[in-house]
């Protein structure tokens, strides 16, 4: 500790470029074990100065590596709420950068701002900093090679989706216009980042929690086609089958590939499970196609080329839709109040199920 209170004097502007780049350096070093990462959080006075330098330092070295130290304190929970707490307007700083298609640094900064809001509690608080900003960032996400110096911004894509764990978030991106949510729908089929993908992925599935929005997502967004599309693979159907799809899935090549990456997957059948909750979702659903398309994908995850999660979660969308409204007698799932000691039972069933 009384070591890194020395490194500390010589994280400053001020401080002659060769002696900081020598500080900065030891640091990002420490950052790179759990050990060291615990050390440097018990300093907020260190965490403040690297957040500085990042934001502040003209030499292109010294602002890279702090913002490098930034990223790997930031990726556990503990650290992300320390840097929160110690560096003044952090999320602002991060939001501005990112927002800048100048800043050579954008992707270190959205990477800082996606681990600072991944926790529930943290993302409201960085929501409540950053909505004002939502709209630009959107708008920089959306726009393909936004930036003027080769970042991608893929990061933006869990932002996303950690500020849709919470009520606000979830507003925000479902506003009565639709417009916002329609422009980030269409990532759930970007094929050049996975991360990016796996954002929006995740932002539906949040969404999909929220059962008030089922129709606003089913008949506003139309959202089935696209999830659907993904899970579909060159399997053929019959007339009367395809009759039930949307265009999209109608009559697909034989070369057509399913998302190929298990946990996109799993989100995107636990956002139908999800969808599954209220009557008039379930009977939309079964209306579009739903069923045949998870049968044929059932039938592939039980391939060795298919996922054992994937599989499970599969079967509990199939074994819902399968069963007429008489037999199921709810019209929202959520509101049956299953006992305590019933759910630790079908939890262990599940992972005995993925165990085998």
């Amino acid at each position: 500790m009384e070591s890194l209170q020395e490194i500390q004097q010589f994280l400053t502007l001020e401080t002659p470029q060769h002696v900081k780049s020598i500080a900065i350096t030891y640091v990002l070093s420490l950052t790179g074990s759990k050990e060291g990462q615990e050390l440097l959080c018990k300093c907020s006075e260190i965490v403040a100065a690297l957040g500085k330098l990042a934001a502040e330092d003209k030499d292109p070295v010294v602002s890279k590596e702090s913002l490098l130290c930034l990223v790997n304190l930031s990726a556990e929970e503990d650290g992300a709420a320390v840097l929160l707490k110690s560096i003044s307007k952090l999320t602002g700083t991060c939001a501005k950068n990112i927002i800048d298609e100048n800043c050579t640094l954008a992707d270190p900064w959205s990477m800082v701002l996606s681990n600072v809001s991944r926790s529930l509690p943290l993302a409201e608080q960085v929501f409540d900093e950053i909505e004002s900003k939502l709209n630009d960032l959107i708008s920089a996400f959306t726009r393909i090679d936004y930036n003027k110096k080769k970042c991608h911004l893929n990061y933006l894509g869990p932002i996303f989706s950690n500020l849709s764990q919470v009520t606000k978030g979830r507003e925000f991106f479902c506003q009565a216009d639709a417009e916002t949510l329609s422009r980030l729908i269409p990532f759930v089929q970007y094929e050049e980042s996975l991360v990016r993908k796996g954002g929006i992925v995740g932002l539906l599935k949040n969404i999909c929690f929220d059962s008030s929005r089922h129709l606003f997502l089913l008949e506003e967004i139309n959202i089935l086609p696209i999830v659907l599309l993904s899970l579909a693979g060159p399997e053929e159907y019959s007339d009367e089958e395809n009759d039930k799809f949307s265009m999209e899935l109608q009559y697909l090549s034989p070369d057509k590939q399913r998302e190929n990456d298990p946990d996109i997957r799993k989100m995107l059948i636990d956002s139908l499970n999800q969808l599954c909750a209220t009557r008039k979702a379930r009977e939309f659903l079964r209306s579009n196609g739903t069923y045949e398309i998870l049968r044929e994908l059932h039938k592939w995850e039980n391939t060795d080329a298919g996922d054992k999660l994937c599989l499970i979660s599969c079967e509990n969308v199939v074994d819902i839709l399968i069963r007429t409204e008489d037999e199921i007698g709810e019209d929202n799932l959520k509101s049956l109040d299953v006992p305590n000691d019933l759910v630790e039972k079908f939890d262990k069933m599940g992972s005995n199920l993925v165990e085998e």
